[in-house]
């Protein structure tokens, strides 16, 4: 019966077919195809039950099919008058003892459920020695059969399919039932779109169910070594169809084969509610594609599940945004550890991606659909991409390097072209991030940085040193104010500045250092969401910074063509080689700016990128070198005339902010003048680039070691290094780049970026991530640079540190791990840590959590909590706990808990809307 559609891309061979046709008349209203059932092909007039009129209270109106475990009438209820679908045993199976228990196994599991999205049990019975069980009759079509009659289904549709089955399924876990045979065979879509879960003939009930549900037509076992080089499986079907008449030996399967979990080969009668999602992320990659993820023989579809590759959907359907992406690849991690815990996860994160046209009505009044965001900063699926309409809208995207002293902006579109927001020319900053609030009004840029000679205690400026304390000490219009406040308002301030259209942009990456911690991370998030940025993506600085010199060098030293009077071009492309992307090239990003000292090793591979290692520390930046020329200059000073600037706050702002302007000089010239105003004169001293240099052997040591630890991590060496890329204004000095860069091989290429290519390359991170992204690269993968932990205690009661998320771990990544209580704590405290320290050789605290435990309840069960660990893809971390013994988790407090508690965050919003700006 099934018939392959004009989708040239959906493929119905037999490793994909789920049905097969039966004495039943084919149709929207087969049963057969619904799952209900399975019809043996070899199966004889004898074997159908000859049952009149009536069996019970229903009279039998019509067979709609048969099969090997059961066969179905059409009936009514003679009193109701409901129409039901009624399942008998056949003929030649009434008297097998296991065969009736395991038909009434399948009436107990359906006994515990009743949910809109699951076909409902309505009665049981026997009559003169054949059971029966009445059903929920269902008007519609498996999502099989739609998928081969109408090809594969928008991303928005397959959302909704996928999050009502989520439903249903949910709450047989709850019920402590596992189907553990989702498919899209026992998905049925009803007239009204209502997404219904069919069949659990397979179904465990709980763990009590073990002896009751044994092998029957559906699931008797089958040998997965001699009849898989006899060439009989591999088609997709149930495994159990070709019936074996003894019991179920080891090595038998349950389920089906195309859509099972990896645990589920391996023990189908220990799995939990974590294997229904593996399958239903393979249904959902079928109803993406109209193929099963890992095709093939028999052999080839246990080895995909086990080891194979989780298939990238966004390789896949250029429709599909990497958030989306991630969903899946969560739900088919092949590790239950690293899966979703529950499925309330599931239908959270694809509730923003429904289309809102797909889901039935009662269910749209049920729950509306919108996305479930507990940060309205992070980009969430549904506000940006849900529905087919806002792909159309989303069509360009900002860049924001956000750094210690100043900020810069780029924009770009779909098809790639980048756009240059910085209203000067081309290298001037955008932005200074110098502020000012002491009469009452808010000043920014360059008209407060103008103060900083005359009233630097009013002056406020780099701000990330800030993140973590209350306030940063000074009143700006009269409060005392958390940084995050004040970053949020010069955020604002140059978005304005950059931004001369009446609608804020879609979608706004930021950029961090790879090495920024959560602390720092919350931080910046925190900001946006201050500053008015609706979604916004942390996007590392140096997959930014490398990712526009890979497309510069691609496009001959050009990322695009030149807009605006402003042509984005390399720094040095006389000195830059061909960067090919379809060949695998090892990058060293080497930061050295005012936020951190950074060394990333990154990948590129066929046009991609992807984070190997990386190493350094946000407080080793530039600040610190400043401070050494600051210290030597005032030495000189002291020895000339007598006076150490540094003794009152006037002057050592003015050398102060004459040494970072002698800074730019130094990169270009051995020697540069220093000049402040002292007993109302101007005094000068020359200071000598080496002697400088001297000062900072340190701090070159440090740089060094950072490269050496990041190529470590990488497992490269630095000789390998086929390209350097190089950003912040020390790192062009001839000599410090000479030091720092002695380990690279002479013929690597070595190419400075500027600020302006970290916005763009930001804008183009971002851009890949979306649907309809066209030519632009995929989105790069970052790791996790930092190790995240839990402090346990051992049976001597000696604590150590358990890591949760190492470091180097691709992000987003997820773990789950039970955290048990002591027999003598009265409560579980649960201690999140994470690494830290120059080297990532310390630890910090992020902060605990505590649980009530069930004291009159001593087993380990009780006390005992399963925690899901993750790291998303902006680097930040989440903890859900679950209940103990009941599917579903709750999601906790943030930690480190949040600089501004979300109850004040509207407070300081509505405050900052408040404040006059000059």
């Amino acid at each position: 019966m099934s018939a392959n559609p004009p989708n040239g891309d959906f493929r119905d061979d037999d490793a994909t077919r789920e049905w097969s046709t039966g004495d039943g008349e084919a149709g929207s209203h087969d049963l057969t195809e619904a799952g209900l059932f399975e019809v043996s092909q070899g199966e004889s007039a004898d074997d159908v039950l000859e049952v009149h009129d009536r069996l019970g209270d229903y009279e039998i109106k019509s067979l709609l099919g048969s099969g090997g475990m059961g066969q179905v009438f059409l009936a009514e209820h003679v009193r109701m008058q409901r129409t039901v679908a009624l399942k008998t045993l056949p003929v030649h199976r009434l008297g097998d003892a296991k065969a009736i228990e395991r038909f009434f196994s399948e009436v107990r599991a359906a006994s515990r459920v009743m949910h809109p999205n699951i076909v409902t049990a309505f009665d049981a019975g026997e009559q003169d020695g054949v059971p029966y069980l009445a059903m929920e009759y269902v008007d519609g079509k498996t999502l099989t059969q739609i998928v081969s009659e109408g090809g594969p289904l928008t991303v928005g549709d397959a959302a909704d399919v996928i999050r009502q089955a989520a439903l249903g399924l949910l709450h047989a876990h709850r019920a402590g039932v596992v189907h553990r045979d989702v498919k899209p065979g026992n998905l049925m879509r009803t007239t009204d779109g209502t997404v219904k879960v069919l069949d659990l003939g397979l179904a465990q009930i709980s763990s009590l169910a073990v002896d009751a549900i044994r092998p029957s037509a559906k699931t008797d076992a089958v040998s997965s070594t001699a009849d898989a080089k006899s060439g009989k499986h591999g088609d997709g079907k149930t495994a159990g169809k070709q019936r074996s008449r003894g019991k179920r030996r080891p090595g038998k399967l349950i389920g089906t084969l195309s859509f099972m979990s990896p645990e589920q080969l391996e023990d189908p009668e220990s799995i939990d509610s974590r294997s229904d999602i593996y399958s239903l992320g393979a249904t959902l990659y079928f109803l993406l594609t109209g193929r099963t993820p890992y095709p093939g023989e028999f052999l080839d579809q246990v080895y995909g599940h086990r080891h194979g590759e989780i298939p990238d959907l966004m390789q896949i359907r250029d429709d599909v945004d990497m958030n989306f992406a991630n969903v899946f690849r969560r739900m088919m991690a092949k590790s239950p550890g690293a899966r979703y815990n529950s499925l309330d996860e599931v239908i959270e994160d694809l509730a923003g991606y429904v289309a809102s046209e797909a889901a039935p009505s009662w269910l749209q009044q049920l729950a509306p659909m919108q996305a479930i965001a507990q940060d309205s900063s992070t980009i969430i699926g549904g506000s940006t991409y849900g529905g087919e309409s806002t792909v159309a809208r989303r069509t360009e995207i900002v860049g924001l390097d956000l750094g210690m002293f100043d900020l810069a902006a780029a924009s770009t579109d779909l098809s790639g072209s980048l756009r240059n927001l910085t209203p000067g020319e081309l290298g001037q900053p955008l932005f200074r991030m110098v502020m000012t609030g002491s009469d009452g009004t808010m000043r920014f840029g360059d008209v407060a940085t103008q103060r900083q000679s005359t009233n630097p205690d009013q002056v406020i400026r780099c701000l990330p040193m800030y993140f973590g304390q209350p306030t940063i000490g000074r009143q700006v219009c009269g409060r005392n104010c958390p940084p995050e406040v004040l970053m949020g308002a010069m955020i604002r301030r140059a978005m304005r500045q950059a931004w001369n259209r009446k609608q804020p942009p879609e979608a706004v990456a930021i950029t961090v250092p790879s090495v920024y911690d959560q602390l720092h991370r919350r931080s910046i998030m925190q900001s946006a969401t201050i500053a008015g940025l609706r979604s916004v993506r942390l996007v590392d600085r140096s997959l930014a910074c490398v990712q526009l010199m890979m497309m510069q060098h691609q496009c001959g030293g050009t990322a695009s063509a030149p807009t605006d009077d402003n042509p984005l071009v390399l720094d040095d492309p006389a000195e830059s080689e061909p960067m090919p992307g379809d060949e695998s090239r090892h990058v060293l990003f080497v930061g050295l700016t005012g936020q951190a000292c950074e060394a990333v090793v990154v990948r590129c591979e066929n046009g991609r990128l992807e984070q190997l290692g990386a190493s350094g520390h946000w407080n080793h930046g530039t600040l610190i070198w400043i401070q050494r020329l600051v210290d030597l200059a005032a030495e000189m000073y002291s020895r000339s005339i007598d006076l150490d600037p540094r003794k009152t706050l006037r002057r050592a702002a003015r050398l102060q902010t004459a040494c970072e302007r002698a800074i730019q000089s130094l990169i270009m010239l051995p020697s540069v003048k220093i000049t402040i105003e002292a007993a109302s004169h101007p005094v000068s001293v020359v200071v000598d680039r080496m002697q400088w240099m001297l000062r900072c052997e340190d701090l070159i040591d440090q740089v060094t070691k950072h490269i050496r630890q990041a190529c470590e991590r990488a497992s490269i060496r630095p000789d390998q290094l086929d390209h350097v890329v190089g950003l912040g204004p020390l790192l062009r000095m001839p000599e410090l780049k000479k030091r720092i860069f002695a380990g690279v091989p002479a013929a690597a290429n070595v190419t400075m970026a500027d600020r302006h290519d970290v916005a763009c390359g930001a804008a183009i991170c971002l851009s890949g991530e979306l649907p309809g992204r066209g030519d632009i690269p995929m989105p790069p993968r970052n790791v996790a640079s930092q190790q995240i932990g839990v402090l346990v205690e051992d049976a001597q009661g000696r604590s150590r540190i358990l890591p949760i998320i190492p470091r180097g771990t691709i992000l987003p990544a997820r773990t789950n791990r039970r955290i048990s209580a002591g027999k003598q704590k009265e409560s579980l405290t649960l201690s999140l840590v994470e690494s830290s320290g120059p080297l990532g050789k310390h630890w910090q605290s992020l902060g605990q959590y505590d649980f009530d435990l069930d004291l009159a309840n001593d087993s380990s069960a009780k006390r005992a909590r399963m925690i899901g660990f993750e790291v998303d893809i902006n680097g930040l971390l989440t903890v859900r706990a679950q209940t103990p013994g009941v599917p579903g988790s709750n999601k906790l407090p943030s930690l480190p808990k949040p600089a501004i508690d979300e109850s004040d965050l509207a407070g300081w919003i509505q405050w900052l809307n408040e404040q006059p700006v000059e």
